[in-house]
């Protein structure tokens, strides 16, 4: 049984990324939950946060994670890289973000205020896939112009959860 997940998501300025990454992990402490932020635009849907949540939480329940937290075993999972330099690709950065928020735990729900407080505005719509993310999709995750020619560009979500899996056979 997966602990419960919420994802939410939204714009964020963010002037100082270590302040915002420790207002994220602020909010988890004081609500006994963990709260992963992510560049949206790296994302492929939903079911890529799922899937690699649901795998994260697996690693640590089978005791065979790689990272020391659950919300940086979710990178790795996300990126599909045992690294955590390559999966800190899919970390917010100074600027302006599009942020997928994952809360994880028991109280996500009661978390949740709060979580979408550290967005400038709440947009859920920057989690789902769209061909706009293909470039960097595509870049980040290794996708060949050749697999694209095979499968189709809506199968890019499916070709980057590939990715994902494949990280249980590299642990």
């Amino acid at each position: 049984m997966m602990a419960p997940l919420i994802i939410t998501g939204g714009k964020k300025h963010i002037a100082d990324v270590k302040t915002f990454l420790k207002a994220a992990a602020d909010i988890g402490a004081s609500y006994g939950v963990t709260v992963q932020a992510v560049n949206a635009d790296a994302i492929a849907g939903r079911m890529h946060l799922e899937y690699a949540t649901k795998k994260a939480i697996e690693s640590f329940r089978q005791k065979r994670n790689l990272a020391r937290d659950l919300g940086m075993e979710i990178m790795l999972y996300l990126r599909g890289r045992r690294q955590i330099e390559r999966a800190l690709d899919l970390g917010v950065k100074q600027g302006d973000n599009n942020v997928a928020i994952l809360i994880i735990g028991d109280d996500a729900e009661k978390a949740l205020p709060a979580a979408m407080e550290l967005l400038d505005a709440v947009d859920e719509k920057v989690v789902d896939y769209s061909h706009d993310k293909d470039l960097l999709l595509m870049k980040l995750y290794e996708i060949t112009p050749a697999e694209i020619e095979i499968v189709g560009r809506d199968r890019i979500p499916e070709l980057v959860r590939e990715r994902s899996a494949l990280l249980e056979f590299e642990k």
